[in-house]
């Protein structure tokens, strides 16, 4: 049986040489079991987003790039398999109700909620401000870890093992899809040379970089017009954590996983070496 980790060697295995990580520090708040999302704070400088994986209470926590932690929070909603944390420029951030194991649960949502402030201590808890609701078309239910906001609709990226690179698909902000009438996916991209099952993403702030996450291994892409992707970079690497989330930090790449590590690669080292691949752009 091919396992996960065989498919992530076969997909990269020529994509260069292991980038090394650079450890930055640890997620030691003892409430922070199973590091699932990571995006860093547009609005509050020094600031990273951080949740659980299901299993987990609701919560966001509010951490340094060392992993220390800043504040937590509650959020009233269930966490059934949050999978990513997102974030646009308009103070709101969006959690990834998007994991469905085994391909079991035929509704899956984002979450919009108001980005507090952590340096105040008034707010403790978050409720949703907005619920953005998506259904599968017949037979084409998928499991996704990955998800970022590009303008008014969420992308979310699938995890898939079966060896084809990774699919994105588009699912509108405005109007929100409702519980009794949920959008429906499409499908808009493809990540070449990615076929590792991914496991985070993130969108730089000017939309033009994606980078995307498995457990050993990152991709960045750079954007070939609205649905275009080119890699740029296809790496493998050494955590000894099972990473599970991604974010941009400036032109630097942070990676955080379930055994509390938080690692950064730099941009000069993830740029020195390039990888070349044609852009993939859905058919019409």
């Amino acid at each position: 049986m091919t396992t996960p980790a065989l498919l992530t060697l076969l997909a990269l295995s020529a994509a260069g040489p292991e980038v090394a990580l650079e450890r930055v520090g640890r997620l030691d708040h003892p409430a922070v079991r199973e590091a699932s999302g990571l995006v860093k704070s547009r609005r509050h400088p020094g600031v990273y987003w951080v949740h659980n994986d299901s299993g987990n209470p609701p919560a966001l926590f509010a951490v340094r790039r060392d992993g220390s932690l800043i504040r937590e929070y509650a959020v009233k909603v269930p966490n059934v398999d949050w999978e990513d944390v997102a974030v646009d420029d308009h103070g709101h951030l969006y959690i990834g109700e998007i994991g469905n194991n085994d391909s079991l649960l035929p509704l899956r949502a984002v979450y919009q909620i108001d980005e507090p402030d952590p340096s105040r201590d008034d707010v403790k808890t978050l409720t949703v401000k907005t619920a953005i609701y998506y259904r599968f078309p017949s037979g084409g239910r998928f499991d996704a870890e990955g998800l970022v906001i590009d303008g008014d609709r969420a992308l979310i990226v699938a995890k898939t093992f079966d060896g084809r690179p990774a699919a994105v698909y588009a699912v509108p902000l405005s109007p929100p899809a409702p519980l009794i009438r949920p959008a429906v996916p499409k499908p808009v991209a493809t990540l070449p040379g990615f076929t590792a099952p991914v496991t985070g993403a993130d969108l730089s702030r000017d939309g033009r970089r994606l980078v995307v996450c498995s457990t050993d291994a990152v991709g960045v892409f750079l954007r070939d017009g609205r649905d275009g992707w080119t890699a740029v970079t296809l790496r493998r690497f050494r955590s000894g954590d099972q990473v599970e989330a991604v974010a941009w930090d400036g032109g630097d790449i942070l990676l955080a996983g379930e055994g509390r590590g938080v690692f950064r690669i730099k941009a000069a080292v993830w740029q020195a070496e390039r990888t070349r691949q044609p852009s993939t752009r859905p058919t019409p």
